[in-house]
This record gives C-alpha cells, structure tokens and sequence, in this order.
C-alpha cells in the first residue's frame, strides 16, 4: 500500500518521539543550555534520550499498533487519494 512521502499520522514513531520530547523537556529542562565538546554534549543528549525511553509506558507500543487499522481505514476508503499527490 502506497502511502505519503510524510504522513505523521500513520508513522506511529512520530508520537514516540513527541513522547520522549515531552518526557526529555519534564526531565532535562537545562539540556538545551549545555556547553561542552561535541562528542560530550552528544553523549549526555544519548543518555538523556535512553532514559526518557525507559519511562515510556510498555503498553504505549501495543496501543500505536493497534490503532493502525483505525489509521489506515480512513484512507483505503478514499480510494486512494494520496496517490495523486
């Protein structure tokens, strides 16, 4: 099934990256303020990052999964709209 080159909504990874921005702004507020080497600032960025993964709820995977046919159905009922674009 062809789909858009972009299309947030059916790309389940953009809402775990919301969720981890969320989560890396509750938990890191200063992170942007850092200052150091690149690999430094980068590494601290990847911990950061890991540790605002494992706060993520397990069951979030399971319910972005299962909501893709709620996604999908919309489109496949156009007939293929997006093609045209």
């Amino acid at each position: 099934m062809e789909i858009p080159a972009y299309s947030p909504d059916l790309n389940p990874i953009e809402n775990v990256r919301a969720l981890v921005k969320d989560k890396l702004q509750k938990h890191y507020p200063e992170l942007y303020l850092m200052k150091g080497s690149g690999s430094e600032v980068k590494n601290v960025i990847e911990e950061a990052i890991s540790h605002c993964w494992e706060l993520l709820d397990p069951k979030i995977s399971d319910s972005l999964a299962g909501s893709m046919v709620d996604r999908i159905e919309p489109i496949i009922k156009t007939d293929g709209w997006y093609t045209k674009y």
